[in-house]
Parts: C-alpha cells; structure tokens; sequence
C-alpha cells in the first residue's frame, strides 16, 4: 500500500534473514502470468515466484526451504493486494454492497495500460520496468483519468444494460463483447487464486 512517509518495501525479513526483494511492477506483473499458467502445480509456482521476487545472493538462496520460500512469496502476496479503502480494523475487507470489481487483466489489457499511462502521465512503461515499483504502478493505474483508454473500457465492462433499448443496447453488447474479458485471467481471480493456493499449501504441511 502507498505511503508518503515510510519507504515502499524492498526487503522481507524470513527467520531472521532480510531477504532483499525485486518487486518493481515488470517483475510483480510476471508473477501474475506465472499464476494464469494451468500447466504448472502449486509447489512450482512457488519456486517460480521466489525465484522472481528474490534478489539476493544464489548461494542463500539454495539455504531456504520449501517453507520459508512459500512464507515470502505469501507475503508479498499480502503486501502487493492491500488496499487503502474498505479495510477493517484487522485488514480484511469489508463492504456495504458489492465489493468492487478489478475488471481487468494485465496481460489482456497491456496494450491499454501502456496507452493510457503515456497519455496521462507521459510514462513510458517499457523504460520503467526494472525500476518503477509495483506500488507506485498500481496507485498510477487507480488514478488514471477517465479520457484514458484503459479507464474507457472498464466503463464499457461495468456499465449496466437496464434502461436500453434499441440501437443504444445493441451498441453497448457489442462493445462489451469486444472487450469481454478471459474471466479466468482477471486481476480478481487471480488474487483469489493465491488465497486458495496459500490455503491448500497450509493444509497440505498439516496433514
């Protein structure tokens, strides 16, 4: 989560180990694809993700278990999903209603993400990857303007048909299956994935 006091996170402390991390928005956006891979079992995906967000010495890294990989890829999974508004005391959300959607996908909509951040900020994304943190992406990406094309097609995703008739809800379907997206692939899937991964991992060293 941002803050404009404290520094964003680069480091997680394991065991009494500060394990220095990479989670600039290229690296953390991989992570989400390696999560969207069907061919891959849980216990893979969590070498996979150490592998990715571990910056540190190879040779440490060869010292750590099972257990203490899947505690740091959890964590960060915490880290890079809280959410500044409708957070309990405890940290999990809370909602009067419907919980918002995250009608979108960072591999499907990749091309918007791109137009948009350029548009609005003059950011060009692909000379960000290695250095912008996911952090700093992400409030971008919330704050993007509605004139962007990213913002344009969540409007078209969530925008209602109740009250349309006509040409006017003929042109709405068409423009929301043309950007349908692969629900599977969506940003809320997939972090409900990690909880249900997380989940299985624990009951798995239980038994």
């Amino acid at each position: 989560m941002f803050d404009l006091i404290d520094d964003l996170e680069t480091s997680i402390l394991i065991d009494d180990y500060e394990i220095p991390l990479d989670l600039s928005f290229d690296t953390v956006l991989k992570f989400y694809e390696l999560l969207e891979d069907d061919r891959l079992q849980s216990f893979e995906k969590i070498y996979k993700a150490f592998d990715l967000f571990y910056f540190g010495d190879d040779v440490l890294a060869k010292q750590f278990s099972f257990e203490q990989k899947s505690k740091l890829v959890e964590d960060v999974s915490n880290y890079i999903q809280k959410n500044p508004y409708g957070n309990s005391e405890d940290g999990s959300l809370e909602f009067e209603g419907v919980e918002p959607e995250k009608l979108y996908s960072y591999t499907q909509d990749a091309g918007a993400i791109y137009a948009s951040f350029f548009a609005d900020y003059g950011i060009d994304l692909l000379k960000e990857r290695g250095k912008m943190h996911y952090i700093t992406f992400k409030s971008l990406l919330s704050g993007l303007s509605e004139k962007t094309q990213f913002q344009r097609i969540l409007s078209i995703r969530s925008r209602t048909v109740s009250g349309l008739e006509g040409e006017s809800l003929t042109n709405l379907l068409e423009l929301q299956q043309y950007y349908a997206l692969e629900s599977e692939k969506t940003v809320d899937n997939l972090d409900s994935q990690l909880g249900s991964m997380f989940d299985m991992l624990a009951a798995q060293a239980k038994s």
